[in-house]
């Protein structure tokens, strides 16, 4: 159940139902009593976010993504929303900033390592980018799979410490 007033929770529940039936717009259209309501208003936010990076208004979400900051909502799913989104509107360092951010509070998250080491080889620091992606690895092996085809990783390609993280 998603923490808002009681009278707010079947509209909590519905919005995040439309969402993850891929209805962003309708989502968009219900959100409002939860936005107005100083209870539900970080839930408001958590999912117009999500409403609005499924609808590409990344613009947008950084905007609500900084609303939530202060409310100290569930920093993780901040740095990588906001990583994602920065990235997407030619923020590149700033999406660095986010996973480098993650990375000081959680030193063991292997899906910030990961995204971090993705958005460095974008950057052209293929030598820091391949540590990053070489530990995302040793902290999850399952990130030696399929992540590794990600376009993102296309400067590393011809690395050979890259083409080994798939065979050690």
């Amino acid at each position: 159940m998603l923490a808002v007033p009681h009278s707010l929770q079947r509209r909590a529940l519905e919005v995040d139902g439309w969402l993850d039936l891929g209805c962003p717009d309708v989502a968009l259209r219900k959100l409002e009593p939860l936005l107005a309501n100083p209870g539900a208003r970080s839930v408001g936010l958590r999912l117009r976010v999500r409403a609005f990076v499924e609808l590409e208004r990344f613009v947008d979400a950084l905007a609500d993504i900084e609303s939530l900051r202060p409310l100290h909502h569930d920093p993780e799913w901040l740095d990588l929303t906001e990583a994602w989104c920065c990235k997407r509107t030619g923020r590149l360092p700033r999406a660095i900033a986010c996973m480098e951010r993650l990375i000081q509070r959680e030193p063991a998250n292997a899906t910030a390592h990961f995204n971090l080491g993705c958005y460095l080889a974008i950057a052209g620091d293929k030598e820091r980018a391949l540590d990053m992606v070489t530990r995302a690895c040793s902290l999850d092996a399952t990130f030696r799979g399929a992540p590794l085809d990600d376009p993102d990783l296309d400067n590393l390609r011809l690395d050979a410490a890259f083409l080994r993280l798939r065979t050690d």
